[in-house]
């Protein structure tokens, strides 16, 4: 169900989005029970306070307007009279501010007598309430505990108040905790502010999700294409930074994957070219002389050379292709020791002086003064020097000049072989090193060769740690320079 991209991030991103608003919603209740709980408390307190000083100014009022005069009747029916006229005027009262306040309300005296209540709530009759205040505390005194005729945690609010004749007491508010921060009705905007929330989270998320996921489809369709074959595929680079990155990051994989297909291809060619050439002479001239067709001895000692020759050709062929291999797979073996590089520049003069005679090139080889002494792969370093040695002698014309010459860098060895000869467009040395690259094919004809030498040169030095540099002009000839650290 979830297996795509787009679906996987949607659902993420919805149940990220419910996660939040869930944990906000918690938050946001609690905090608002508390907060609601605590403006209840300190609403009643103030409520309960001024019930108790507006019960004192109505005591006074009626006090000064209702006189008992004592010849109209007896007096203790008159002051009987007066008491129920304002106990019925203090009970409207605390009926009408109960309703407000949705509090029960009563008033004691001093000793916890209830001397009238509210309709709300349980009725009290003449029972007698504990209260805890100081007579001589003024203020309002707010308590929790449980109120006996509920048996609830209530909200007990106290404050002095007075009554008729200069009663002393207590006006008193009580409220179950229970009804304290009620914020049942918030809920439902709560309700409804997450589903609209959840709604455009959805939209966002749907767009989010096909925004993420479409980039990654086109790439992953480009991907399968050249699966198949199709190696000309691109996508448009756009997007967000990491998908327009991904997406730039497979052209550059897929150009590199042109490149190596057109160079696999390449080299299966030149490969087959360089076998199926020395296979063909050896054939030819096998079969000649399985037939006999030869007039002399000499012819014979003639075919059997260019038999050794095209032989030995194919040997150096399958010899680079095997070292090339191994390069590639990490599996060449670097044997280092100590390597005298005066002396291996000698030991090219010797095998190149011969060489470079017979085409009339003077070959001068710039021996150092002072030993120079690396810690490097003598075979490899060897190799490396034969073949630039080998290319120099052979593309310089007669006449021509090689130089051979090395000396200290500042972490290492510098080795510069160098002549005067044709020189090669700046524009092909990129692709100088490259395996097979011929800079002409009649060259190539002329002085034979597979190809491989320069690229197997570039191989070796980068095994060893160093680097090889080429520089050439047009008519001005052609130096290239190894570098190798001298550990």
């Amino acid at each position: 169900m979830f297996r795509t991209l787009w679906s996987r991030v949607i659902v993420s991103y919805f149940l990220v989005v419910i996660i939040c608003l869930v944990l906000a919603s918690l938050f946001f209740v609690v905090f608002l029970s508390g907060y609601s709980k605590d403006k209840d408390r300190n609403n009643l307190e103030r409520q309960v306070g001024a019930i108790a000083q507006d019960i004192e100014r109505v005591t006074d009022r009626f006090s000064a307007i209702i006189a008992v005069p004592d010849y109209d009747m007896n007096r203790n029916y008159q002051e009987g009279v007066q008491a129920i006229a304002y106990l019925r005027l203090i009970k409207g009262i605390l009926d009408s501010q109960s309703s407000v306040t949705e509090t029960k309300l009563f008033i004691t005296d001093l000793d916890g007598n209830v001397l009238v209540e509210s309709s709300r709530g349980p009725p009290l009759g003449t029972r007698k309430v504990e209260i805890e205040h100081d007579p001589d505390e003024e203020d309002v005194v707010v308590k929790t505990l449980v109120f006996m005729p509920t048996n609830k945690e209530s909200l007990l609010v106290t404050a002095p108040t007075r009554l008729e004749y200069d009663v002393e007491g207590y006006l008193v508010g009580v409220k179950p905790v229970e009804e304290l921060g009620s914020i049942a009705s918030l809920l439902w905007y709560v309700i409804i502010a997450g589903s609209i929330a959840l709604g455009v989270s959805m939209l966002a998320g749907v767009y989010l999700s096909w925004a993420v996921s479409r980039p990654v489809k086109e790439i992953a369709s480009a991907t399968r294409k050249m699966a198949g074959g199709d190696y000309s595929q691109e996508v448009e680079v756009k997007g967000p930074e990491e998908t327009a990155e991904l997406a730039g990051d497979f052209n550059l994989m897929a150009r590199r994957v042109r490149t190596s297909h057109e160079m696999l291809k390449n080299f299966v060619g030149d490969v087959s070219h360089e076998l199926r050439t020395p296979l063909t002479s050896i054939e030819g001239f096998s079969q000649a002389l399985l037939d006999g067709i030869y007039d002399s001895e000499e012819k014979q000692k003639h075919y059997l050379g260019i038999i050794n020759q095209e032989s030995k050709r194919m040997y150096r062929v399958i010899n680079d292709l095997l070292l090339l291999s191994s390069i590639d797979a990490g599996e060449l073996i670097v044997e280092k020791e100590q390597v005298d590089v005066a002396e291996l520049l000698s030991k090219m003069e010797s095998t190149f002086k011969p060489k470079a005679d017979v085409k009339h090139i003077e070959l001068n080889v710039d021996l150092p003064s002072a030993p120079i002494e690396i810690r490097t792969d003598r075979d490899r370093l060897e190799l490396i020097v034969t073949n630039l040695m080998d290319n120099a002698v052979k593309f310089t014309p007669e006449g021509g000049t090689v130089s051979l010459a090395a000396g200290f860098e500042e972490d290492g060895v510098q080795i510069r072989v160098s002549d005067n000869g044709e020189g090669i467009d700046p524009e092909l040395l990129p692709s100088l090193f490259d395996r097979f690259y011929r800079v002409e094919k009649s060259r190539a004809k002329k002085h034979g060769g597979s190809g491989l030498g320069l690229s197997i040169c570039k191989e070796l030095a980068e095994t060893l740690g160093g680097t090889i540099m080429v520089k050439s002009a047009v008519g001005q000839g052609t130096a290239f320079t190894v570098e190798l650290p001298a550990r």
